[in-house]
């Protein structure tokens, strides 16, 4: 019931911060690298595709995901009811247990375009570990 997010994509901010953290943990720079707004072949493309592009390159490098945080800034909508949902999404996903992804989320206290309900943002922190330790 609320406004599509714009993007290149499909504009999924918490799948694109995801990948984000995956590339920034693995020292490959980031989403734009690996599939620039440029490239027409990315219009509209759903985001559970860079997804499972991180998860083939973590498997590649030898490295599990321990944790996932996700921090969502947005006024609106409210995610509590979307949480486990969202945790079952990224779980399947990423091919991890649900009890190593965390969601919660924040406001932008009505400051800026965030705050004036215009935009969404998404953070993500993710801890790897070398499977070779495990």
């Amino acid at each position: 019931p609320f406004s599509k997010l714009i993007g290149h994509s499909d504009a999924d901010v918490v799948l694109h911060a995801i990948c984000d953290s995956i590339f920034g943990a693995l020292s490959m720079r980031d989403i734009g690298y690996h599939f620039p707004n440029t490239d027409k072949k990315w219009k509209n493309a759903d985001s559970s595709k860079f997804i499972i592009f991180c998860r083939k390159k973590l498997k590649d490098k030898g490295f599990s995901i321990i944790n996932l945080d996700i921090n969502i800034i947005a006024e609106k909508p409210k995610i509590t009811k979307y949480v486990k949902k969202m945790i079952n999404q990224i779980s399947k996903l990423l091919k991890i247990k649900t009890s190593i992804i965390s969601i919660k989320a924040t406001t932008n206290e009505k400051i800026g375009f965030i705050g004036n309900g215009e935009g969404i943002a998404a953070e993500s922190i993710i801890h790897i570990s070398d499977d070779k330790i495990n």
